[in-house]
């Protein structure tokens, strides 16, 4: 079996996201999850959403 090269972000939600089609707003919602774990200040950490789709990361169902 091969090594695991991909996993996704301990700090990243499993919850549906609606982002626009071809928005880049989730490819930034992975990295800023990816260097809060890199960091380990989870639980540390607020967000703030700009205007637009990425005001519904704030959303949970």
């Amino acid at each position: 079996m091969g090594e695991i090269v991909f996993q996704k972000p301990k700090s990243l939600c499993d919850v549906p996201l609606h982002y626009c089609p071809g928005c880049t707003h989730g490819i930034v919602h992975r990295l800023v999850a990816e260097a809060i774990d890199e960091l380990g200040i989870e639980g540390q950490t607020i967000g703030v959403a700009s205007v637009g789709c990425s005001v519904f990361t704030l959303l949970r169902a």
